[in-house]
């Protein structure tokens, strides 16, 4: 039992049984749940006795099937494999960083701090849901046998959750159980691939971005959709000739059929007979791909004592166990988790590869606080988790969403737990030895020894020490194009680029290039100020673009932003990198020469080169000049530079330099370090004095005037210890439409040339290119990483920096972030027409054409969605949505427009317009 109510200014909403009611206010919800909602939250049994072999001092691996009168252990053959009957729970056991599944190393744990990753999956579907709720409390019994905090997972059949799936290499298989032995559907999806039995087999079943096999008995029918993924099209390819050989490997191998989407008519005869007689070609209606929901923030919810007014009272099995309150929506941070109970975290993931798959949840929980009783040994600590897992799956009931819930305990989250609030601090022993290794780095920092301490590089994200060669661009406005003496290129490159000073309103190009081991390499960095106006960063992206056009698409390219510029931008300028507010016009109007202002006050940041940034205060006071008047006056038309900067966690310093004409002073206060005084004295670049915070001289008051009150110390930040990256695998939909979804084991193998990745270091964004990836994912590569931060639930700030990389260039702050990183991983791949091919001697038989068979369809035909003759020929309040009336044509699949018009869409668009016109209006489509 469910019971949902809102409290707000109007009152309180109520809602019983399974049809909780919306709330009034949606800034704040309250939810109870029902003590019979859930059964795990009963006494735990006693142990069951094939858990008390698990080891509790080793790496593990194990799988059982759950039936209502025991627990049986799977041998390794059968893992990844389930039927939709039973129930099964999956145990990983494995060391931070370390691969896990079945191939786990085994391998002790010792007592020295270092912490396991244990994880325990309850798997069920709508067919076994009794025998879930059996798989849970057995879960809860094994968790209590371990005696150490473990992550619960409620998984549901085809919407498991990432890390379930990762620990299988070559994907899962769920079937039906008790299936007739006739034809048999399956659907193949994701980066690891899910093979799903479906039921009944028919044309209902299929959609267009799906790929589909139907086994008959005497041949395998691989069906491709029209916006199929590439990957998913050679997953599909390798099972079905797996399924082509069956069990017995001395059996002849069935024949193979390929079916395009909508070319199912030019198969050959005999085969096109044999697919009509299990999918009736008159009844064929193929599902069109709805858009992925829009993204949602993560919320907090606060799990307490249920309130006596708000308790039912009708029934005593009715009574709330659980009441949650919504806290906050993100941004969250690790500060809003309070350490005397329980926080339910509720988290909407839109735009996964399974569109299906929105609702995340995850409930926290503290080990030591009043409501948790005792600790994860003793009995309470066990009966506190099983009521957060039963607290999460009521919240996701009352929400009408089936994703998978998790239950963690405070100190043993999980990263996908720990990534949706900001500035968590991870702890890894390992990778802080790391980070200190190479914050402490100075030296060897040049390309060829990063490229052989490739995690070095990554820690630093420096591909090299900034000693190559530079050219920079400052980009013109319209105006100053359009002045009668003025220059028409939209790009001015500037003098000295090494000395380059950089104002807010301005946006720069800068094309860099340096000799690495595997040949020459180039980042072209585009630099946004945070004043600059958008119609002036639209143009510099354009012209960024058309450089990397211009280059052949081989540098890495970077975009960046004011205040949160990468440690490898910054070391480009020595430490000397200092933003100004204002345009550099206002100083030199070609902007082309290195002209700073003569008066200014510098708040500088940063204890080395690669941290180093100096930015203006800002200060509109009286005695100010009319050049400075006018540009702090031009510059508080756009975006607020000190308020960007401030955002930054970089904004903070504890040293000023202060220059008056050709008079400069270095203030340091009493808690700036001695690195921070030695980048403020390199930031100066050039004779300065150096004051002390308490030891000022009159001269120094006298040129700082009336602004003493900006000299503002802030301590050093402390060190941040950020997550350990994520891989996310990118479905591409219709324009503008991408999916993401994460790849839980961080390794070069699971980068494929077909596909599109996404890298997420935190404090930037990489996008991997693979050689054979979609077109359009080329082009809207930056769109692409927007996407992925705009759909991040944590609030992810829209200006973190962007890195787009090809494969075969990728440097090594990237590839210092895989272990084992092999440049000739894809020397020998087999691309998706190859594999066709390659199946082309084991007696496959396909239709289409060639653009289909190479994987990636570009065809502007095949791009639209596809419906009936009748419905395009109906009336126009029932067309669908997305049907244009003057190009319905472009709707139908090729074989009806073949039996239509008796020519192929290619051979029609020959035609001259009048001709296509009268042609349409003869079979009705005009």
């Amino acid at each position: 039992m469910v019971r949902l109510s809102a409290v707000g200014a109007s009152g309180v909403a109520r809602g019983g049984g399974n049809s909780p009611l919306l709330a009034v206010d949606p800034k704040m919800h309250i939810l109870e749940f029902g003590a019979d909602q859930d059964d795990e939250g009963s006494s735990a049994r006693a142990v069951d006795a094939a858990f008390r072999t698990v080891p509790r001092d080793h790496t593990a691996f194990l799988v059982w099937k759950i039936t209502e009168n025991g627990t049986e252990m799977l041998p390794r053959p059968h893992y990844g494999t389930f039927y939709d009957a039973d129930a099964y729970l999956v145990y990983s056991c494995s060391l931070p960083g370390q691969p896990a599944g079945p191939d786990v190393i085994r391998r002790e744990i010792k007592e020295n701090g270092e912490c396991s990753e244990r994880h325990i999956h309850a798997w069920a579907s709508e067919r076994s849901a009794a025998l879930g709720a059996v798989a849970l409390r057995r879960a809860s019994q094994l968790a209590a046998h371990l005696s150490t905090p473990t992550v619960l997972h409620r998984e549901n059949a085809a919407k498991e959750s990432p890390r379930l799936l990762s620990y299988f290499r070559d994907g899962i298989r769920i079937f039906r159980s008790g299936a007739n032995g006739g034809a048999r559907l399956y659907r193949v999806r994701g980066p690891r691939p899910v093979l799903l039995q479906l039921e009944p087999v028919s044309w209902a079943q299929l959609a267009s971005d799906g790929v589909f096999m139907l086994d008959a008995s005497a041949l395998l029918v691989l069906w491709l959709g029209r916006t199929a993924n590439l990957i998913e099209k050679i997953f599909g390819a390798k099972i079905a000739y797996r399924m082509s050989r069956g069990a017995d490997k001395g059996a002849p191998a069935r024949r193979i059929v390929i079916a395009h989407d909508g070319y199912e008519q030019t198969l050959p005869a005999a085969e096109r007979a044999m697919l009509g007689n299990l999918l009736e070609p008159h009844s064929r209606v193929v599902g069109i791909t709805s858009p992925p929901e829009a993204a949602r923030p993560a919320r907090l919810y606060r799990a307490a004592p249920p309130r006596a007014t708000h308790a039912p009272l009708a029934l005593p099995s009715h009574r709330p166990t659980a009441r949650l309150e919504e806290v906050k929506r993100a941004p969250l941070y690790r500060e809003d988790l309070a350490d005397d109970g329980h926080a339910t975290f509720r988290c909407f993931t839109s735009g996964q590869a399974r569109p299906e798959k929105y609702f995340w949840a995850c409930t926290w929980w503290t080990r030591g606080g009043a409501a948790c009783g005792r600790g994860w040994g003793g009995g309470g600590g066990a009966a506190a988790a099983r009521g957060a897992l039963a607290a999460a799956r009521g919240l996701a009931r009352a929400r009408r969403h089936a994703g998978p819930v998790s239950c963690a305990a405070a100190g043993r989250e999980p990263l996908e737990f720990a990534a949706l609030f900001r500035r968590w601090r991870w702890c890894d022993a390992r990778r802080d030895t790391r980070q200190r290794a190479a914050r402490s780095a100075t030296t060897r920092l040049d390309a060829v020894s990063l490229a052989a301490n490739a995690w070095l590089a990554a820690e630093t994200q420096l591909p090299d020490d900034g000693s190559g060669s530079l050219r920079m661009w400052r980009v013109r406005r319209e105006d100053e194009c359009a002045r009668p003496h003025g220059a028409r290129a939209p790009l001015a490159e500037l003098e000295r680029p090494w000395q380059a000073a950089f104002y807010d309103q301005d946006c720069y190009i800068a094309l860099y290039t340096y000799h690495a081991p595997t040949g020459d390499q180039s980042v072209i960095y585009y630099w946004m100020g945070g004043s600059s106006p958008n119609d002036l960063r639209d143009l510099g992206a354009k012209e960024a673009k058309d450089l990397y056009v211009k280059l052949g698409r081989l540098p890495v390219q970077a975009w960046v932003y004011q205040g949160k510029e990468p440690a490898h931008f910054l070391q480009l300028f020595k430490g000397r990198m200092i933003t100004y507010v204002g345009s550099s016009t206002y100083y030199d109007p070609s902007g082309r020469r290195v002209v700073a202002p003569s008066r200014v006050l510098i708040r500088v940041s940063g204890q080395y080169a690669r941290e180093a940034r100096g930015v203006e205060v800002r200060y509109e006071g009286a005695g100010e000049g009319r050049r400075e008047e006018a540009r702090y006056e031009r510059a508080g038309q756009g975006r607020d530079v000190e308020a960007s900067y401030e955002g930054a966690a970089q904004g903070r310093g504890a040293c000023y330099v202060l220059r008056e004409g050709a008079r400069v002073w270095v203030w340091c206060a009493a808690c700036a370090t001695g690195d921070e005084r030695e980048v403020a004295k390199n930031m100066a670049a050039a004779e300065h004095v150096l004051v002390m915070q308490g030891k000022e001289k009159p001269d120094f008051w006298a040129a700082l005037r009336d602004r003493r009150h900006l000299l503002v110390a802030s301590p050093l930040a402390e060190v941040e210890r950020p997550l350990p990256p994520r891989l996310f695998y990118v479905s591409i939909g219709a324009p503008g439409q991408y999916s993401f979804e994460e790849i839980i084991s961080l390794s070069q193998y699971e980068l494929a040339p077909e596909m599109a990745a996404v890298l997420d270091a935190h404090a930037c964004v990489f996008v991997w290119l693979g050689e054979h990836c979609c077109p359009r994912a080329k082009d809207d590569a930056r769109q692409l990483a927007a996407a992925y931060l705009a759909h991040d639930p944590a609030a992810r700030d829209p200006e973190t920096p962007i890195l787009v990389l090809s494969q075969g260039r990728e440097p090594p702050n990237f590839t210092g972030f895989f272990p084992h990183w092999k440049h000739s991983m894809w020397k020998n791949h087999k691309t998706f027409g190859a594999i066709i091919s390659a199946l082309e001697g084991k007696a496959i038989v396909q239709g289409g054409n060639s653009a289909l068979q190479c994987g990636n369809n570009a065809n502007e035909f095949d791009q639209h969605g596809k419906y009936p003759l009748a419905v395009l020929r109906g009336p126009k309040e029932h067309m669908p949505s997305d049907v244009d009336p003057l190009t319905k044509e472009l709707y139908l699949t090729h074989d009806d427009f073949v039996s239509t018009f008796n020519m192929s869409y290619s051979d029609f668009r020959a035609l001259p317009s009048w001709k296509q016109k009268e042609m349409k209006k003869a079979v009705g489509l005009f």
